[in-house]
């Protein structure tokens, strides 16, 4: 059964028991008041008659000569009757003749003590309820039995309307009642129910669902509680789910950035295998080969950094541009030869601070980009001015479309989602190149028009000693 059922049909019998008993006491209560109010009268209506009864025999007795005749006490019986308006009977005792009897009762059915009222109620007929009341009278040497009636009939009738009034507020309460019962029991388990309809949205995925709390008692702290429950394993889940897509970032980000160093290990590999170089030819290209090996090791740690621990505080060396560039276009040399693409490097000397690592995955991810776009030709410069050094990454491949430019760097976006696909893309090049750029204090300035090509700029800061080239 459910708790709304529960509390409706326990409300309801309360409701109910609680109506019928006072009801009940009510009624007893007010019977029995109304039947010693009658009783208590009826027994001062006998002590009056008999006091009247013997007043007229008294004088009787004073004005005869002798005793007084039966005609005489039923003479004066009758007129106290009358005149008081009880009916009454009235019997020698103990034998029972009767002088007067216009209650039609016997004698016997009293037990009689000298000195006291003894009473009896009586039913007669279908409706009527009557009380007699008794006591000894004794007059000269004879003693009489008084027998006083009183009618009952009017008090239990009474009783009686007030069952029936009791009966009709009784069902009147008990629909009120029922009303009550059912309205409050909504009021009470609604908050319970609303509970339960969000709990089985949370436990089918909908972690936003939450419990209006409507007051502070019990089922308002439940509802709190479930909110704060619910809102501490949302937060758990949102941490979970970020840490979960970190490590795909992560996956996605090492596997893009694996492929140039990759490329240039088996290019400058090929070339010691097939090709006949000289000693200091093939030391070079095996040099090439260990150094981007390390870079390969050294980067897989560093983006692991970049990726899932959000690290921001990473090293920065003061490296020479020139010296770095000179890396850059030796290490994107194979691939641009594979893919017969001219590229093109000018540049100038200066000193800035990097995270090597990092910022040449910066400019080797640009490059790759530039390579993809379908240009012929990709131009690397390197400009030192005003104490700025510009680096700027130039194809005149297809563009990037005006309205996806602001776009490009959001995680998992692609221009051109086919040849992306088609290339091994994966969308996340130029969100981790804005990534790194960040960490370096600069950020990606791309300009494009489609169908002409692309040109990207990165500026950084150079350190204090470094020759200015106009």
């Amino acid at each position: 059964m459910k708790f709304f059922s529960k509390l409706y049909f326990s409300m309801l019998v309360l409701i109910i028991l609680a109506l019928a008993v006072t009801e009940y006491f009510i009624v007893a209560l007010s019977l029995d008041s109304a039947v010693d109010t009658q009783l208590k009268s009826a027994l001062d209506n006998h002590q009056l008659v008999k006091y009247a009864i013997q007043s007229d025999i008294l004088s009787a007795a004073q004005s005869s000569t002798g005793e007084i005749s039966d005609i005489t006490l039923k003479r004066i019986s009758a007129s106290a009757s009358e005149s008081m308006g009880v009916p009454l009977a009235l019997f020698e005792y103990p034998s029972g003749k009767p002088v007067i009897d216009n209650i039609k009762i016997t004698m016997p059915e009293f037990v009689i003590t000298e000195g006291q009222i003894e009473y009896l109620p009586k039913t007669a007929g279908s409706n009527s309820k009557l009380l007699f009341s008794a006591s000894l009278l004794t007059q000269s040497d004879t003693t009489y039995l008084l027998v006083t009636q009183s009618d009952l009939t009017p008090v239990y009738d009474q009783v009686d309307d007030m069952v029936l009034n009791c009966v009709w507020v009784f069902l009147g309460v008990t629909a009120a009642g029922i009303v009550f019962a059912l309205v409050f029991s909504g009021f009470i388990t609604k908050p319970i129910n609303e509970l339960a309809t969000v709990g089985v949205g949370f436990s089918q995925g909908d972690y936003s669902g939450r419990v209006k709390v409507r007051s502070r008692d019990e089922i308002g702290k439940l509802a709190s509680v479930y909110n704060h429950m619910a809102d501490s394993i949302e937060e758990k889940i949102s941490d979970l789910e970020l840490a979960v897509k970190q490590r795909e970032d992560f996956t996605a980000a090492f596997a893009h950035e694996l492929k140039t160093p990759m490329t240039s290990i088996i290019g400058y590999a090929d070339t010691l295998y097939q090709k006949d170089l000289s000693e200091s030819e093939a030391r070079a290209a095996a040099g090439f080969i260990v150094n981007e090996g390390m870079r390969l090791e050294s980067l897989s740690f560093k983006l692991l950094e970049l990726m899932t621990l959000r690290k921001n505080d990473f090293l920065l060396e003061e490296i020479q541009m020139s010296d770095f560039l000179k890396d850059i276009e030796d290490t994107i040399r194979p691939a641009a030869a594979k893919k017969g693409i001219r590229t093109f490097f000018d540049y100038e000397p200066g000193y800035v601070r990097m995270e090597i690592d990092l910022f040449k995955t910066l400019v080797l991810n640009l490059i790759d980009n530039a390579m993809k776009s379908g240009t012929s030709d990709v131009a690397v410069l390197g400009q030192s001015k005003e104490g700025v050094y510009m680096i700027a990454i130039v194809d005149h491949g297809r563009g990037i479309p005006k309205d996806e430019l602001q776009r490009v760097t959001e995680a998992f976006y692609m221009v051109d989602k086919a040849r992306s696909r088609k290339e091994h893309g994966a969308g996340l090049g130029l969100a981790l190149c804005e990534r790194i750029a960040e960490i370096h204090n600069t950020r990606l300035d791309i300009r494009s028009r489609e169908g002409e090509g692309t040109a990207i700029r990165l500026k950084l800061r150079l350190e204090e000693g470094s020759d200015d080239v106009e």
